[in-house]
């Protein structure tokens, strides 16, 4: 799986975050309405409560009767000279029943949290607020994104460092001139079956990479890989056995085994941690399951104990009954 493909499932995943997120039904489109209404009329911060002369933990015995007090002082009757003094008696006995049931829960939500604004076509929060999930799923795929590229950084720096060993095993193995094409070089000798040789761990320090392009300068490219075989040694000294087809084996000093000189395949988005867990995870259930088929088998194949004869246990009931009749006795 290449990287433009996970990145496109990432963002349909946070894309169907905040579709999931921003929707509203119709109890919430209507508390919206209302705010927007109550702050044009009476000014803006006004709440539901504060419109009541109440705090937002007020019982609902405390609405109640702040709501009779306010609609006898809103009523249109006695207003006349408001123009709008039917539509704010309307709006009073809305804001009465929404925190009067079940809305009020959301009508609180949307008070601590802000209330979205239209925007021509729909409700919209002005600043983006992340939901927990949102927020979650955003963490989850930033982590495997830098861990990815974390190792990708590891996987080169190592993938280099193993070149320039192979590079250097080569080169004093072969000789300086070693990459150079053998109809540039003439008639050369056949490379022997092995040649063991000594270099340092990390490869020599001014090694040159491999030269690319079409245009190469091989006596020049030959000329930097003697300078560097001549510019000392740094580090730890392994053997390296060099083979005629090209292939390496070192020697671990701690272990003295040997071990072939090769370059893996670079880390994946399969090597990061979700799905590591989620590998581990299956892997432990299976072998649980394959444990639990195993101690069935295992129990099945048991013979069954087999039931004492009768004659062996016929005479120890006899001597029993013998021996009651001698205490009664």
């Amino acid at each position: 799986m290449n990287l433009l493909r996970v990145l496109f499932i990432c963002v349909l995943v946070l894309v169907s975050v905040v579709q999931v997120t921003a929707h509203w039904d119709k109890d919430d489109i209507e508390i919206f309405e209302l705010q927007a209404a109550l702050q044009e009329s009476e000014g803006s911060g006004t709440s539901f409560y504060s419109v009541l002369g109440l705090r937002p933990g007020a019982s609902v015995a405390d609405i109640r009767k702040a709501y009779r007090q306010k609609s006898l002082e809103w009523h249109p009757d006695k207003n006349p000279d408001r123009p709008d003094a039917h539509k704010r008696f309307e709006r009073l006995g809305l804001i009465h029943r929404i925190l009067r049931d079940e809305r009020r829960d959301r009508y609180d939500h949307f008070l601590a949290n802000g209330f979205p604004r239209w925007s021509g076509s729909g409700y919209h929060y002005a600043r983006f607020r992340p939901s927990l999930l949102m927020t979650l799923a955003f963490l989850v795929v930033a982590s495997v994104v830098a861990q990815y590229f974390a190792q990708q950084l590891s996987y080169k720096a190592h993938r280099k460092r193993l070149d320039n060993l192979r590079r250097s095993a080569l080169a004093a193995a072969r000789g300086a001139w070693f990459q150079t094409p053998s109809e540039i070089k003439g008639k050369v000798h056949a490379p022997p079956a092995s040649k063991t040789v000594r270099v340092p761990l990390g490869g020599f320090s001014g090694m040159p990479p491999a030269p690319k392009g079409d245009n190469i300068d091989w006596q020049a490219e030959g000329e930097k890989v003697r300078a560097a075989l001549q510019s000392g040694v740094d580090g730890r000294i392994v053997e390296a056995t060099v083979y005629a087809d090209g292939s390496i084996a070192v020697r671990d000093p701690e272990t003295e085994e040997w071990f072939p000189l090769e370059i893996e395949d670079g880390p994946t988005f399969a090597d990061t941690w979700p799905f590591k867990l989620v590998k581990r995870i299956t892997s432990k259930n299976s072998e649980a399951a394959a444990s639990g088929a195993a101690d069935a088998d295992e129990q099945e194949a048991e013979p069954a104990a087999a039931p004492a004869p009768a004659s062996a246990a016929a005479p120890k009931s006899r001597a029993a009954r013998r021996r009651r009749a001698a205490k009664s006795n």
